[in-house]
């Protein structure tokens, strides 16, 4: 006869048995739990990891566009590599290194539309920089794709600058034929130039643009396309022109010599002191009227000519540029002089940009000066201004004299206007050629 076995016997041995497998399943599920956060986390941390690097590549164009004095016009004002950037906002941009301006009202006409950057958008659609239902009242707040910026871009160069685009198939972007032939050809353009130069394999130009990437695009387009220099100047890219010290300027131009640029500026180091570097940023919209008038005052008194020279004649030339009244004794008598003494000059001027500082008290403006004494009876006061002090005395009759001339602010706006002086007084390297008696 079997033994016998009571029910409760085999209910407590079922009982055990799940609670061994309740054990083990939770077991199992606590190490997939963690095995699915540690993945997870690891996902995120492996994403942001690659998401730094991708975004610390352009970390560097941050302080350029602050030197530059772009920052300023983004609409927070910040070039914050990681924010994302609106439409209406990249218009601005793009429009802001065309003109190194931090607004466009002295370029573009008003308007009646109240949305986000509207004079700016009216105007490159205007231009023919953004077509005319790109960027609206309804979607000029939303984000922009990079694709969109860089036809801007494109269009700038082709339209605006008058320059041949090079769009020749030279780098093998993996993902070309996502885009179609206007966007083809601005990425090739822009990469042959070297405006793109951080990711030329995978454009990635559908995606929604971060300021690193805008950043980029605008300092290296500023740079390739001299947008930030006035008139005709180019940067200068050659290691060897480099002055010792290029970080006081917030670029130097090739056709300067470094060393005009290594000489001392005055009262530098002392409080109040303004550096060009510093000066740029928040002034840059005046550094052509700054040359224009420079160039245009002593461009004049450097090519006097007894046959011709009269008090009203100077008064006309010369008004435009002075910050205050001319003085008419001083005017009358150096008139006089000039044709007695049958002076007769023939020089040049030209600023050296961007060699604008404050010295604690005056803006000054390095500039170049080479003149030659064509014709003259004495050698004694040749200048306007120098029979208001000591005798000075022209030993040679060519010469190439470097002077920070002095400017100041008059009561009514920002522009800088001459103060007068004598040149002498002025010079940034001291000469033996010309002798204070």
């Amino acid at each position: 006869m079997d033994d016998f076995v009571p029910s409760y016997k085999n209910e407590e041995e079922r009982q055990e048995i799940r609670k061994q497998e309740d054990k083990k399943n939770k077991i199992r599920t606590i190490i997939i739990s963690t095995i699915v956060v540690l993945a997870i986390i690891g996902a995120l941390v492996v994403s942001y990891i690659l998401a730094n690097i991708n975004y610390n590549r352009y970390k560097k164009y941050e302080e350029k566009m602050n030197i530059y004095g772009f920052s300023q016009v983004y609409d927070n004002q910040r070039a914050n590599t990681k924010d994302k950037v609106t439409k209406s906002e990249a218009v601005k941009m793009v429009l802001s290194c065309l003109y190194n301006v931090p607004d466009i009202e002295g370029i573009a006409m008003q308007t009646d539309k109240t949305y986000s950057n509207a004079i700016w958008v009216e105007y490159a659609k205007k231009q023919g920089i953004v077509g005319m239902d790109e960027v609206t009242e309804s979607n000029a707040d939303d984000k922009v794709k990079y694709q969109e910026v860089l036809v801007w871009l494109y269009n700038i160069k082709s339209k605006i600058l008058n320059m041949e685009p090079d769009t020749e198939n030279k780098e093998n972007v993996k993902d070309i034929n996502a885009y179609n032939g206007d966007q083809q050809l601005a990425i090739y353009d822009l990469i042959n130039s070297g405006v793109i130069v951080e990711n030329t394999k995978n454009i990635n130009g559908n995606q929604k643009l971060y300021k690193g990437k805008l950043n980029e695009l605008i300092v290296n387009f500023a740079d390739k396309y001299n947008t930030i220099t006035v008139g005709n100047a180019r940067i200068n890219i050659n290691e060897d022109k480099i002055p010792d010290n290029y970080d006081i300027y917030p670029y130097t131009l090739a056709s300067v010599e470094k060393s005009t640029y290594e000489l001392a500026l005055k009262n530098e180091g002392e409080d109040g002191f303004i550096s060009p570097i510093e000066l740029y940023r928040d002034n840059k919209q005046y550094y052509a009227q700054i040359k224009e008038y420079i160039e245009g005052y002593y461009g004049y008194l450097f090519n006097v000519d007894y046959n011709n020279i009269s008090t009203e004649q100077m008064k006309r030339r010369l008004k435009k540029y002075a910050a205050s009244e001319f003085d008419e004794k001083t005017l009358e008598e150096y008139v006089e002089y000039v044709k007695k003494n049958k002076i007769k000059l023939s020089g040049k001027v030209t600023v050296q940009m961007p060699c604008v500082y404050f010295d604690t008290q005056k803006y000054r403006v390095r500039t170049k000066i080479e003149f030659e004494v064509v014709s003259s009876d004495t050698k004694d006061n040749l200048l306007y201004y120098d029979l208001t002090g000591k005798k000075l005395t022209y030993q040679n009759e060519k010469y190439t004299l470097y002077a920070d001339i002095i400017m100041t602010k008059n009561e009514n706006n920002k522009s800088l206007f001459i103060e007068e002086g004598t040149i002498h007084s002025m010079l940034a390297k001291p000469s033996s050629i010309v002798v204070g008696g």
